[in-house]
Parts: C-alpha cells; structure tokens; sequence
C-alpha cells in the first residue's frame, strides 16, 4: 500500500506557513497555556509594578509577596480567560463574564465600601479586560473563513501602520489625561503616576489642549516612523544595502532633530523650566533629543523589517493558495471530458442497435452532466449525493454489459452528514470497466463497496481480468517496481492521484494492484463533516 502525498493540502496556506518553522519548535505553539492568559498577565504585572512605583519600601522580597497575592486575586480571571476558547461552546460566554466582568467589579465595589483591601486596581483590571477583548477579536479574525474582499479589508486594519497609530493615540490619551489629572503637572517632577477623572472632567479646555499638543508630538514620531519604512528601508535598504542604509539614516537624524526640537519647544506646555523635549531643557541641539529619535529609529527598524518579512510571506501563501486552487479546477475541468466521451461512447453504442434502453440512457446521462455541471464545481458534495452519482453511472454501463457482466454493490445504508471532493472515486469505476469489461468477451465481474467506520472511508473497486487481459496485465507488472503501473498510467489516475495530494496531503491511501480474484484498486481517507 502507498501513501501519497507530496504537497498540499485543504488548508494549504495553513500548511505553508507551519513548514516556515522548524520542526523542532513546533510542539503545540497555538496551545501554549501561556497565550491565551497574556491579557491578565500583562493586567497583574501592570498592578504589581504600579505598587511598587508608589510603594516607600519597594524591595524584590515585597514585590515577590505583592505578586502571589496578586496571583489569588487574578486567578478566577486567569481561569476564565484559559477557559474562553476550551469550554463548551454554550458555557464559553458565561464563564468568561463570570471571571473576567462580575469578579473583579464585585471586589472593588466591596473595596471600594471599605471591605478587606486588595491588590487589585481598577486599572489593572481595564487593561486585562481590554487585552482580553483584543485577543478575542484576534482569534475570531484567525478562525473566520473571510472573503478575500473582507480578508484583504481587514489586513489593512491590522496593519503595522495602523498598530503603530493605535499605539501613539493611546499614549496621547494616557499623557493628557496624566497631566489633566495634576495641576500644574509639569512643575511635578516627576508626575505622579495617578489620575483624578473628578479633575479632568472639571477642566475639559485643559483636557483638549494637552490632546492637541500630545497629537503634534505623536504625528513626529509617526513621520519618523513612515520615513524610515517607506523611504529608507522600502526603497533605499532594497536597491543600496544595509550600511549606506545606516549612514544616510544617522545623516536624516542628525539634520532633523533640532528642528523638530525647535517645532516641539512652541507648544504651550514648556512655558516652565522643565520641556517636553528629551533632554527636559530649552536646547534644541541637545545630544539627548538625538538620542531619543535614535531609539525610535533603532526600535523601529527591526520591527518594521519582521512586518515586511511576514507580509511578504503571508502574500506568497495567499499566492500558493491560488496557484493550488486553479490547478484543482484544472483537473477538475480535465476528469469532466474523459467520463463524458466514455459515456457518449456507450450512447452511441445502444442507438447502433436500436436498443429501448436508449431513452433511458439519456435521460441518465443527463442527471450525471447535471451532477457534473453543478455538484462538480464545488468543493465538497455531500457522501450520498457522490453516492448516488455512482449508482447512476453504474446502472448506465450495466444497461450495455449486463449481459455479460455481473455487478455487485454494497454502499452504506446511512451515509451520515460527511463530505468529500466531488468526482473522486468515479475515476476507479470507470478503470474496472475499461479493463475489466470492455478489455475481452469473456464473463466478467465488478464488485464495489463501501465502507464507514466514524470519519473514515474505505472505498475498494475489484473487476476481474479476462485470459487475454489478465496475461498482459501479469506481463505488464512482473517487476516488483511495476505493480502500481496500472494505476499511474492514464491520465484519469494521474489526475485522481494529483487531486488527492492537494486535498489530503500524505493523509489518504490508493492502492491499486491485482490480488486473487482480479484487479483490486483501494481508497482510504478521512472525510469532512
């Protein structure tokens, strides 16, 4: 028995990009406990490291106490986001409110009416509740079988661009709102790590013009981020290399940043000794606002080049998945012709002879082109619609070789609600007839059956060989490295055994081989459902 599969599969661009890692890092990464629980462990550590920034006696042993408290606390959200994608389906959306929503909001409300303290903040518990959101959302994005209108729609959502502007327009919002919360907050240095919404919700004119100056200092860096993307590494990285790269970068930093120093130092908020610049002075030249773009410039690049590099591989999977998906219709468009000569051919046959039968013939051909036209173009047919394709064309051939040719069936009385490609196994059936009946004059048999056991589906075709057939088929396959020959010759093979390759991968067996009683040719596969 040979398991064939080169190639390909119903998910090729899912297999694509698993071959693009190593096999040795591959166990289980989709499934490692710690992903689905980052959203709460970003949320502790926020709460952990925000006590110890207010705490007199911050030290490594109170920071170790503060974090296992934290742990008892955060667990219920720990196991509700664990659970959010592992539970069943009906129970996902109640524990996942249950530990993420009710918990925590139950505890700080009985905190907040002066029961037991906690370690637990409102804050921390947003940026869990958030980032658990974010994640959600990522994983429906993932799982969801997008248009590739939508698909490409939501690409450009989740761009590096506009992750990189998501980034910057929290950072306003969290500065603003910082700076609103304390007045004169830039005369406090540093500015207390604390917000006062009853503040800010009384002074909106101070909220508005922090956002606007914080918005020209976000658009700043975002232009040195667009520089450096679309204009350094784009176009200059691409055509001149890594160190005239590096040099014409460090030449662009050094020209701009007094003069965005300068743009920086007009904003209203530096009316104080302290700035908003880097170097917390009024000097524009200072070394420590070059410093500052040089890290943006340093932090930016090898992210900008990892998002290039899995765009580009993500748009070659999409290619592969095409180039796959137009050889499928290929061949799908080539087993088409070869079943309807051989069934013109049988027409022809009967109306030679006058034969009564014929009506009933095209009548037949007719539901099988139907079948063809409108089931074969899709991807997936239900079991008993192929089924029942199979026992029209059986009883069109038997209508001509009856006489000769005795047929025994046994397909499954219940088929159950799987799926498999259309026009799969038409290809072994019309092989036992061409070389089992059509081949020579004598008595002939073709058996058929099928078999399901859960998902999997045996198919075996046998036909008998006559005297004259069956020495030049031995003849044919004496050497041990010929005894698939009859399968692989013909183009109706060699397309059954391409389509399964890109359906299945290695996950399918086709034997085709002679045995005791003939020629018997045997497929197994897994089918959807």
């Amino acid at each position: 028995m040979t398991n064939n599969g080169v190639c390909g599969s119903m998910s090729a661009e899912k297999d694509y990009a698993m071959n693009l890692i190593p096999e040795r890092i591959l166990p289980r990464l989709s499934i490692l406990p710690i992903v689905p629980i980052l959203p709460v462990l970003i949320g502790m550590m926020w709460t952990a490291l925000h006590a110890m920034q207010t705490s007199a006696e911050a030290s490594w042993p109170a920071f170790a106490w503060l974090l296992a408290q934290l742990l008892l606390e955060f667990a219920p959200l720990f196991l509700a986001q664990w659970l959010q994608f592992r539970a069943p389906w009906r129970w996902r959306h109640a524990v996942w409110l249950l530990g993420m929503v009710l918990y925590p909001l139950a505890n700080l409300t009985l905190q907040g009416h002066g029961g037991q303290p906690l370690c637990m903040t409102q804050s921390g518990w947003l940026i869990a509740l958030s980032a658990s959101l974010a994640y959600w959302a990522h994983q429906f994005y993932q799982s969801r079988p997008w248009p590739d209108h939508s698909r490409a729609s939501l690409r450009k959502l989740w761009s590096l661009d506009t992750t990189v502007l998501l980034l910057l327009a929290t950072w306003v919002l969290f500065m603003s709102a910082l700076l609103t919360s304390h007045q004169n907050a830039m005369a406090l240095q540093p500015i207390p790590l604390a917000f006062h919404f009853d503040r800010i919700l009384r002074h909106p004119a101070e909220l508005i013009a922090c956002l606007l100056q914080f918005t020209l200092m976000a658009s700043i860096i975002y232009l040195i981020y667009w520089t450096n993307r679309y204009i350094l590494i784009r176009h200059f990285l691409a055509h001149h290399g890594p160190l005239p790269f590096v040099l014409l970068s460090l030449a662009a930093l050094g020209l701009s940043y007094p003069l965005l120093a300068t743009l920086v130092l007009q904003l209203p908020l530096n009316v104080v000794e302290t700035t908003l610049l880097p170097s917390g002075n009024h000097n524009p030249f200072d070394w420590f606002n070059l410093m500052f773009m040089l890290w943006i410039w340093a932090l930016s690049t090898p992210l900008i080049l990892a998002f290039e590099r899995q765009q580009q591989e993500q748009s070659l999977a999409e290619a592969r998945q095409a180039q796959l998906q137009t050889e499928l219709r290929l061949l799908q468009q080539q087993i088409n012709p070869h079943f309807l000569f051989n069934t013109l051919n049988n027409l022809y046959a009967l109306c030679l002879i006058q034969s009564a039968d014929a009506p009933k013939l095209v009548l037949q051909l007719a539901n099988l082109l139907r079948y063809v036209v409108y089931q074969g173009q899709q991807a997936l047919v239900s079991l008993q619609q192929e089924i029942s394709y199979l026992e029209d064309y059986l009883a069109l051939q038997q209508l001509r070789v009856s006489n000769k040719t005795r047929l025994l069936t046994h397909f499954p009385d219940a088929p159950g609600p799987y799926r498999l490609p259309p026009l799969l196994l038409i290809m072994l059936v019309e092989n036992a007839y061409k070389h089992g009946v059509e081949s020579t004059a004598e008595k002939s048999t073709v058996e058929i059956e099928m078999h399901l056991q859960g998902k999997q589906l045996r198919f075996v075709c046998r036909n008998s060989l006559g005297s004259a057939a069956g020495t030049a088929q031995t003849r044919s396959v004496a050497p041990a490295a010929q005894q698939d020959e009859r399968a692989a010759s013909g183009l109706g093979l060699k397309n059954l055994r391409r389509r399964l390759q890109l359906h299945y991968g290695q996950r399918y067996t086709l034997r085709s081989a002679p045995d005791e009683h003939g020629w018997c040719a045997e497929l197994t596969l897994e089918l959807a459902q």
